[in-house]
């Protein structure tokens, strides 16, 4: 078994552990969230039947609670699960339930506006002839009022204490529900990085040194084998050469898995190592670094790493740009970073531009560092990421 299944079991034992808990407390509300991260987790496995059940187990508690919003959230994703699987009928179908709930939410939600107003309004108008009827009861009776004074307090009492008890169990609630998340997410990534380090170390060790071999024993050959010509002697050669190069592709991609820089020097001198590793022939790369002269934790280098590895290769893949500045600077509020090219830029108001899976990998990782990034471009003008990591 893979680190990384070893932690989606992991994960998924504890998101099970955390719904017997749920079923135990009757907590109708929080079960359904249960499932749809069931339904997540399974769905990042790519096993989409289970997902797709945790999902109608999840709605199906949406819809006996009325809760439209984790209805609507479950029916996109469903959507996209049945068009993973090939059932773009079904993804459709859900699709649109998604776009109806969607307007109804929002239609609805224009109506109770107009209700909690007047209501409001009514309450208020209510209130102010409870005060002159009140004021006509104090000049008759003032036993009367203190008895109506101790009532409403007890009354306002009773209210602040179930509203505050109300509140306490949405806020255990809502840090059960984070602290799930994160363990899951933080299993992810670890299996990630886990499985990085072991193809890394797979091609170094394994791929890597048996090509070297490969090329030894070729070389040792050279001085037994007879050639008959010049052309079957340059032939020996170009074999010889394509096993040396990919010798040097092979250890080049291992480093980029998991450099040895990142784990012996640190952030700076890892992405220094990398970009000079670049053709400046193709595309320009300064690096100013600051303050990083102490480690930082290693599952932030890591994870930072990858994000400006990432931003780089964007770069490269899809601005054109020939010039590209990077800022690395920590100081007390944390670690700041800059990455900016003078390439063709793109159209940050387009939400389709966010769906690739570079973007989508910066910002999930930027995020579960507790971090912002923030991407400024404009067709025409190049584009500037902007990344703010705090660091406690």
């Amino acid at each position: 078994m893979t680190s990384m299944a070893k932690n989606f079991v992991e994960a998924e034992k504890y998101l099970l552990q955390s719904l017997e808990l749920r079923r135990q407390l009757k907590d109708t509300f929080a079960i359904a969230f249960n499932f749809a991260d069931l339904g997540y987790m399974y769905n990042e496995q790519g096993r989409l039947d289970k997902a797709a059940e945790q999902y109608a187990l999840s709605n199906a508690i949406a819809t006996k609670m009325k809760f439209p919003d984790l209805l609507l959230e479950n029916y996109k994703v469903l959507s996209d699960i049945a068009e993973k699987k090939g059932n773009t009928h079904l993804s459709l179908d859900l699709y649109k339930k998604y776009v109806v709930l969607k307007d109804s939410i929002f239609s609805g939600a224009k109506m109770k506006q107009i209700e909690e107003l007047n209501a409001k309004y009514q309450a208020e108008k209510k209130e102010q002839q409870l005060t002159l009827q009140e004021a006509e009861i104090t000049k008759k009776n003032y036993l009367l009022i203190g008895l109506g004074v101790a009532v409403a307090l007890l009354v306002l009492w009773g209210v602040s204490f179930f509203r505050k008890r109300r509140i306490q169990q949405e806020l255990r609630l809502q840090a059960t529900i984070m602290k799930q998340q994160d363990i899951a997410t933080r299993a992810i990534i670890t299996a990630e990085e886990n499985e990085r380090k072991r193809i890394a170390a797979d091609l170094h060790d394994g791929v890597g040194q048996m090509m070297s071999a490969a090329k030894m024993n070729l070389s040792a050959f050279e001085s037994d084998i007879t050639f008959k010509d010049e052309s079957q002697k340059a032939a020996y050669e170009r074999v010889l050469s394509l096993v040396d190069e990919s010798c040097r592709e092979i250890r080049s991609v291992s480093h980029q898995m998991m450099p040895n820089a990142l784990l012996k020097s640190g952030l700076a001198n890892a992405v220094k190592e990398f970009i000079d590793k670049i053709d400046n022939r193709i595309i320009r790369i300064t690096l100013h670094a600051e303050g990083l002269q102490e480690r930082l934790d290693s599952n932030v280098e890591t994870i930072m790493y990858r994000v400006i590895q990432e931003c780089v290769n964007n770069v490269i893949k899809h601005s054109g740009a020939n010039v590209l500045d990077i800022s690395l600077i920590r100081d007390e509020d944390g670690i700041a970073v800059t990455i900016e090219d003078n390439g063709k830029g793109f159209d940050t108001s387009d939400k389709q531009k966010f769906d690739g899976i570079g973007l989508k990998n910066i910002i999930s990782r930027v995020t579960f560092l507790k971090g912002e990034v923030d991407f400024d471009s404009r067709p025409g003008k190049g584009t500037l990421v902007a990344i703010h990591i705090p660091i406690g």
